[in-house]
């Protein structure tokens, strides 16, 4: 994402020669991806626009890991191409590949929001940071959106050298230690941004995030609360970490309001696994109707995922499950 997280959910990557598309393969959960060049198992479920002539004569392995090379003598297949990313809701950056095919490592994709961005959002300590310590900021994030790791913390670490207090060049380390898998190192810089600027609320969404992937329920909980006291709105994110949080703490009332606030403010579908959270809520409510009807709108968002078998699988368990129970009982007028 353009303010350094991984995607919400498995985004497809696509590649287009000369106006056609196809689809490669689909992104793990921190956001990497790779795949063979001219392997048709890579398709998923190919869409209707799909070059069906995309074939190389030898598939070559293609991976955002920047630790990933390979070389192969076959250009044709990648002359006049690029690889996107496309997930609902946002735009996505564009990389060239490389027709040589030298070096495998593609780089990385950027997608943006296509709605009104909440990290564009102005605290007042914000507005205290120096213009040199700004300029330093940016020269940071442009290395980083780069995929410029140690240019990007050189910067970074000049503005903060300028104003030690600047929460967002905080934020940004933050984010750079997360591109490095340093979840402990991007904990501390997250929480340098909060002790620096408390009303500023991505800290607490990216801690949120860290917090729920280690299952630190208790943490995730209290993050997403404060979050959400700062900005009841803008993070439909916020309120789905806490439906997690919740859920797994036992508290199903709670999870499902949350979970259903994150559905309702979550207009471009950025997290479809808030369906699947709401399906497991009302199973372990034995309100199986209801969990079906969800397990569909998740299969009617990603058609094809990782995860769409096994949800196809858990949607005809349940539907079985809800035409075992005897019909609701019709309600009596007085």
């Amino acid at each position: 994402m353009d303010v350094g997280m991984p995607p919400p959910s498995s985004v497809a990557v696509v590649r287009v020669c000369n106006g056609i598309s196809r689809r490669e393969t689909f992104t793990s959960s921190d956001g990497s991806f790779s795949f063979l060049l001219g392997d048709r198992a890579s398709d998923m479920v190919a869409d209707a626009s799909e070059d069906a002539q995309g074939n190389a004569p030898n598939p070559q392995v293609f991976r955002s890991n920047p630790t990933a090379f390979g070389q192969t003598n076959s250009q044709s297949a990648i002359a006049d191409c690029e690889l996107r990313a496309d997930l609902a809701g946002y735009t996505s950056s564009s990389i060239r590949l490389d027709p040589s095919m030298n070096n495998s490592n593609v780089g990385v994709i950027i997608l943006h929001s296509r709605t009104k961005k909440a990290d564009g959002m102005v605290t007042a300590a914000s507005l205290e940071v120096p213009a040199k310590a700004r300029k330093e900021f940016e020269k940071g994030g442009e290395a980083l959106e780069k995929g410029n790791l140690a240019e990007a913390e050189k910067e970074l670490r000049k503005a903060i050298d300028l104003y030690p207090k600047f929460a967002e060049a905080w934020l940004r380390l933050g984010d750079l230690e997360q591109q490095r898998k340093n979840a402990e190192g991007a904990s501390q810089d997250y929480q340098e941004a909060i002790n620096a600027d408390p009303k500023f609320p991505l800290p607490y969404l990216r801690m949120a995030f860290l917090c729920a992937v280690a299952h630190d329920w208790e943490q995730t909980l209290k993050l997403t609360e404060r979050l959400i006291s700062l900005d009841p709105v803008s993070f439909s994110l916020a309120y789905y970490y806490n439906a997690v949080a919740e859920f797994n703490l036992k508290h199903m009332a709670k999870a499902e309001g949350s979970a259903l606030r994150a559905e309702t403010l979550d207009k471009a579908h950025s997290e479809p696994r808030v369906e699947l959270l709401l399906a497991s809520i009302y199973n372990a409510k034995e309100a199986y109707s209801s969990a079906a009807d969800h397990y569909r709108a998740y299969l009617k968002l990603v058609p094809a995922g990782p995860l769409t078998e096994r949800v196809k699988t858990d949607l005809a368990k349940t539907e079985e499950l809800a035409k075992s129970q005897p019909p609701a009982p019709m309600p009596v007028s007085k």
